[in-house]
């Protein structure tokens, strides 16, 4: 009888580090399910991310300087400090829109901004800046 935490993981034998590319489980924390799903997401050719933070993973959004010291082996690269290089990249070329009122962090890496007052959007990237 397996146990719900099971999962089930590749090895790749003679004691190197297991194969994940046949990973699964029914009990992934919710970074782990995020990440999963951008990673879908990339390999079936979208051109667009959309996110919304407040409904998002926050360690998959982003981890400060203090979370990043104390949990150095955290196998998952918070979206953070990868949505430039998803644009950026000649494979990828991924345009993301992130919902944010939480994390200003994310105004440091923003192309633009769109910033919502009383239901009117305005040009919010000088502000930002």
């Amino acid at each position: 009888k397996k146990n719900k935490n099971d999962t089930h993981q590749t090895t790749t034998g003679g004691g190197g580090p297991p194969d994940t590319t046949r990973f699964s489980t029914k009990d992934a924390s919710g970074s782990t399910s995020q990440a999963a799903n951008v990673i879908e997401a990339l390999e079936s050719n979208a051109s667009a991310l959309l996110v919304d933070e407040d409904v998002s993973a926050a360690n998959f959004m982003a981890r400060d300087g203090r979370m990043r010291a104390m949990i150095m082996d955290e196998p998952i690269t918070p979206l953070l400090y990868r949505v430039n290089g998803l644009f950026l990249s000649k494979e990828h070329g991924v345009s993301t829109v992130i919902v944010v009122g939480g994390v200003g962090e994310w105004l440091d890496v923003a192309d633009s901004v769109v910033l919502m007052k009383e239901y009117v959007a305005y040009d919010g990237l000088a502000k930002a800046r």
